[in-house]
């Protein structure tokens, strides 16, 4: 399953051609057991330009699988990855991409993504990821 994360929708909601845009297109277009969870969608509606953006985005996240948050564990999950990428070096810049690498790692879903914060929680945690993520992103 490839937890498709908010840098690589929004390449793919403006069409940017970039690989990774190409890639989630792909994917699509193939049927493949792609995959969004809670915060990615709270971004992606958080960035919408109008209520009927929002809800296209919002009716296309949901109608693939759907990974949810696990009470409090996912969240105590979260925390534990910033505290140990602080600590080793790698501090990430957004907590909510913590949660959505703890949901990734729980889940065993590879994720799709441009932000160079997975790539720094990499370094401390088995992220595994379906393109490199090169962090052309923030």
């Amino acid at each position: 399953m490839i937890l498709v994360e908010t840098s690589a929708w929004i390449e793919y909601d403006r069409d940017t051609g970039s690989d990774v845009a190409r890639r989630l297109g792909e994917l699509i277009e193939s049927g493949a057991s792609i995959a969004c969870s809670d915060p990615i969608l709270m971004e992606i509606l958080a960035g919408a330009r109008n209520d009927a953006a929002a809800k296209d985005l919002q009716r296309l996240l949901t109608s693939f699988s759907w990974i949810p948050t696990e009470s409090t564990s996912d969240f105590e999950s979260a925390a534990r990855i910033y505290r140990l990428c602080r600590a080793t070096g790698h501090t990430p810049r957004g907590m909510i991409d913590c949660l959505i690498a703890a949901i990734a790692l729980r889940s065993g879903a590879t994720l799709l993504t441009t932000d160079r914060d997975f790539v720094a929680i990499a370094q401390v945690f088995p992220l595994r990821f379906d393109l490199p993520a090169h962090g052309d992103r923030s």
